[in-house]
């Protein structure tokens, strides 16, 4: 008697591994789209924050500032009804220290917020501060000094003044495709 040995099929048949490898593939696609969708969640919450905070910054320091001013030099217009006549920057006497006499100036330049400290002198007399508006024996207007013009911030695309006692701020900031508009309102306590 001839023994015939029957031989089991141990492996797996072709569409047992089509199908393991196409919920291997839908699997594996959920989870990439899962990952990326966070990823692009976290990029833009983490560039939000990070616009946020440098408008805050910019905005503490320029109030801080315009509190103890003594005087605005720059013409600002009572309200906003004119978008086009709102001045991008504005120059004040500082108030921090009265012993001399300097001005601060709060401007946009490119997409960074700088300020800028000067004061102003005859050119007779350059160790002698004066006010923007003295004009010397001769009728002249007095020399301008820069004495250090830093940036302060970035990401900005425009930046607004208005009003009279209540001075208001508007800050925009972008950055990517994130857009945020700050905006505030101070009282100068030596206007």
């Amino acid at each position: 008697m001839i023994k015939q040995t029957e031989q089991k099929n141990s492996g797996f048949s072709l569409v047992e591994i089509i199908i393991v490898i196409s919920i291997s593939l839908i699997l594996f696609l959920i989870m990439s789209m899962v990952y990326y969708i966070s990823q692009t969640t976290y990029n833009k919450t983490d560039t939000r924050a990070e616009i946020t905070q440098n408008g805050r910054v910019i905005l503490d320091r320029m109030i801080r500032e315009l509190r103890q001013a003594q005087s605005v030099i720059t013409i600002l217009p009572a309200d906003n009804s004119d978008p086009d006549s709102l001045p991008a920057e504005i120059k004040f006497l500082d108030g921090h220290n009265t012993s001399n006499i300097a001005y601060i100036r709060y401007y946009l330049d490119g997409q960074d917020i700088k300020r800028e400290y000067s004061r102003y002198y005859f050119a007779g007399d350059q160790s002698t501060d004066v006010y923007i508006y003295d004009t010397d024996q001769f009728g002249n207007p007095p020399v301008a000094e820069i004495i250090e013009d830093k940036i302060i911030g970035e990401y900005a695309s425009d930046l607004e003044f208005w009003g009279n006692n209540l001075i208001t701020i508007n800050l925009y900031l972008i950055k990517g495709s994130e857009n945020i508009n700050i905006s505030t309102s101070i009282y100068g306590r030596n206007l």
